[in-house]
């Protein structure tokens, strides 16, 4: 057999398994199924998170945290409170402090430097 067909024989079931989120989908199924005893749920939380890269990850979790929070409450009283930011967190983006609007007209500025006429 010729290494060049083997190794792209394996190149092409590593490219396959990186695609397959057959394991994700079915841990996310599983953590947000109410009828799963507890354990069950934090163990299918677990291995989905470990699936997750790590910023996604720090969102999950959060987010699963929040969802938990405000399951106990009325719709009524959700929408007068302060903390309510809707069914799921927002997302973070660079723009949501004041800091990073700061730190992005200081690049403005400096690029305004660098560019030669």
């Amino acid at each position: 057999m010729n290494f060049q067909e083997l190794e792209k024989k394996l190149q092409k079931i590593q490219n396959e398994l990186k695609n397959d989120n057959s394991i994700k989908n079915l841990a996310e199924k599983i953590k947000s199924n109410e009828y799963s005893d507890e354990k069950t749920r934090e163990e299918a939380k677990q291995e989905y998170y470990s699936q997750l890269p790590e910023y996604e990850k720090r969102y999950q979790k959060k987010n699963d945290e929040y969802k938990e929070l405000i399951s106990g409450f009325s719709d009524a009283y959700l929408e007068m409170s302060d903390f309510y930011v809707g069914s799921e967190l927002p997302r973070e983006t660079f723009l949501d402090s004041r800091e990073d609007i700061n730190s992005l007209y200081f690049l403005f500025m400096m690029s305004l430097f660098f560019i030669k006429k």
